[in-house]
């Protein structure tokens, strides 16, 4: 097979979300790669999207040594930066392009990202204030300007952008979702409470469903509360596959079908602790992703004082669930009103409950960090837990501080 069709079926390949076949297709094929400027720009573009950080940058380097005035290899340049950590060198990058191409809202997006993960969310607001001028539709521009505005505590200002963006976008779930929250956050804007130590009975919990997650991330998530959190606080896994789960952790059984008799897969698991009554658990429950891996004392965390907290979500206006707190049977109808209709109109299962409950209060950012965005490097200062979403998983060991944390 000639190498453009091979680049082809890789492309459909990632299309499709298939990325470990598109990578074992590519890494067939590597030997085979001419040390071309355009051969080494697409590789580059093929292993960034795979995930393979090392060789993506490799065939960027190269492509830019074959290419020196190929602008779009600045970009490139900027995705990986972005996308490990390194905020402030990614922006060195995207302010080069747009010395060349000044009017590029997109770019501008990326550079107000940057910015706003380098902690300068006052430059971020204002060059994507700019980028929304440049092309007032732009969804994606406006959307990380709504996130933004909301985060610098412009409620009112944030409630207008997704106004202007739910008349160009109706059907955009994200768009609903800033709506909601930038009105439910500025109704309640007079009645800011200050953060204080809840006494509530906590219990820490994960879910373990499929094959996704093996027993070892139960087990080693165990451990690490073990070691960041008071010794009386107690752990449960819910799951329907006890199997590798050390028996000194207590697991739980996961519902076989919804409300409505229907099977749920996945993450949206993850919905059934918001069930009425949840036998077996405290008063309140602390859920944590089973990926995540705790960096610091969890107690913060444990004892936060809110009857529904979630951690922020970096690349949206909705929440993370990845990391939350929240009063059992605080919102069965997160639980007792979902279906399979919702499961195929949102992406995930943080979305659906963005959507229920807008109102939520929001961990300080410090203490939930990503670790694409915040931890590639090093442990963030202040960090609690460190999340991982896609690629690389804990598992790859991608940094040497994991060794230092996941045990």
């Amino acid at each position: 097979m000639e190498l453009v069709q091979i680049f082809q079926q890789i492309s459909a390949l990632l299309k499709d979300s298939k990325l470990d076949q598109a990578r074992d297709c590519l890494n067939a094929v590597e030997d085979q790669i001419p040390d071309h400027g355009a051969f080494q720009k697409i590789v580059g573009e093929f292993y960034q999207w795979i995930g393979d950080d090392k060789k993506s940058l490799h065939y960027f380097q190269r492509a830019f040594e074959l290419l020196p005035d190929d602008n779009s290899l600045l970009l490139s340049f900027g995705y990986h930066y972005l996308d490990n950590a390194q905020p402030n060198e990614a922006a060195k990058y995207f302010e080069k392009y747009l010395i060349a191409e000044p009017g590029s809202s997109r770019v501008l997006c990326f550079l107000g990202r940057a910015y706003n993960y380098s902690g300068r969310n006052e430059k971020a607001e204002q060059i994507l204030r700019r980028a929304s001028e440049i092309w007032p539709p732009d969804l994606e521009a406006n959307l990380h300007l709504g996130r933004i505005l909301i985060s610098n505590k412009k409620y009112d200002e944030a409630f207008a952008i997704f106004e202007k963006l739910a008349v160009l976008y109706p059907n955009d779930f994200m768009t609903e979702i800033g709506l909601k929250r930038s009105k439910a956050l500025y109704a309640d804007s007079c009645n800011l409470k200050p953060v204080m130590k809840s006494s509530d009975t906590t219990t820490i919990a994960c879910i373990k469903h499929g094959s996704k997650y093996g027993a070892e991330y139960v087990n080693r998530l165990a451990s690490m509360v073990k070691r960041w959190s008071p010794k009386h606080i107690d752990f449960v896994c819910f799951t329907e596959d006890t199997r590798g789960i050390e028996p000194k952790i207590t697991t739980l059984p996961l519902p076989k079908v919804n409300s409505f008799g229907q099977e749920v897969s996945g993450y949206w698991n993850k919905l059934s602790l918001f069930r009425d009554k949840n036998d077996g658990v405290g008063s309140h429950i602390l859920y944590l992703d089973l990926d995540v891996i705790i960096t610091g004392d969890i107690e913060p965390l444990i004892f936060y004082d809110s009857e529904f907290a979630l951690a922020t979500n970096f690349y949206a206006p909705s929440f993370s669930s990845s990391v939350m707190r929240f009063k059992v049977g605080i919102r069965p109808d997160i639980w007792g009103d979902f279906n399979k209709i919702d499961a195929f109109k949102f992406p995930g299962d943080e979305d659906w409950i963005s959507i229920k409950v807008p109102d939520a209060d929001v961990f300080p950012e410090e203490w939930c960090s990503i670790y694409r965005l915040h931890a590639a490097k090093n442990v963030p200062e202040n960090a609690l837990v460190v999340s991982f979403g896609g690629e690389p998983n804990p598992h790859d060991y991608p940094t040497s501080w994991i060794n230092d944390y996941w045990y």
